[in-house]
């Protein structure tokens, strides 16, 4: 028996197939913008309050640069400065590894890993144990921080167990905040203003971190080799 097909019957069955997949396609759309603006909301949120974690003595924050939100100056209630809050990540064993870093006067005042949720559980995630993370207060901002196992020289610091690339993330971030840090304060030291943006710090401080840790004293920026770096763009 042979069945007739008609314009009709092939017509309907692809309109209603291509109706549902309309419908479908918009409600994932909808569905992807709510959870993006969720995701944007609780990631904001986390920001300030490591921020605040980082540091304690600031009232509020004022951003550094009008086009990044990576770096905040702390101030207290009298609008004195009380630390710089700088936010960085590294590649981390599961993924990115996000940091806040608080620097004062060229010393590390605190550290929250604020976003570690892909790395592994009891392991990378430890990362963010008040215990890691505090052995980075105190340290110099104008010398290198290593994962004390690596053997390398600079100021040490003991991994998390069974979490060394993590551990790493969370050192390279830091060591990227006190960078943009150096390379921050050299530039407000010539006119009390920051003169660049942060496009053109970010673009410092990778010829910056090329150079021989030796090359830098915090005590006479204006004589170090990070101010040459800067004059060449004068």
């Amino acid at each position: 028996m042979r069945v007739k097909i008609t314009p009709k019957a092939i017509l309907i069955p692809t309109i209603s197939l291509f109706l549902i997949c309309v419908f479908v396609t918009a409600a994932l759309a909808l569905t992807n913008n709510v959870t993006a603006d969720k995701i944007a909301e609780n990631e904001a949120q986390s920001k300030q309050e490591s921020m605040f974690s980082v540091l304690p003595e600031a009232d509020h924050f004022e951003q550094a640069f009008e086009d990044t939100d990576d770096m905040y100056i702390g101030l207290d209630k009298d609008g004195n400065t009380v630390g710089y809050a700088v936010s960085t990540s590294a590649q981390g064993y599961g993924g990115q590894v996000k940091v806040m870093t608080g620097i004062n006067d060229y010393e590390i005042v605190g550290v929250d890993v604020f976003y570690n949720d892909d790395e592994t559980p009891g392991l990378g995630k430890n990362t963010s144990n008040e215990e890691f993370q505090n052995q980075y207060k105190g340290l110099a901002t104008d010398g290198d921080i290593c994962v004390s196992k690596d053997g390398t020289d600079g100021q040490p610091i003991d991994a998390v167990t069974s979490a060394t690339i993590s551990s790493r993330a969370v050192t390279k971030a830091v060591n990227r905040a006190c960078v943009l840090y150096l390379c921050y304060m050299a530039d407000i030291g010539f006119d009390d203003k920051i003169d660049s943006t942060w496009e053109e710090l970010n673009g410092m401080a990778d010829r910056f971190s090329t150079l021989p840790s030796d090359n830098v004293d915090a005590s006479e920026l204006e004589d170090s080799v990070l101010n040459e770096i800067l004059k060449e763009g004068e």
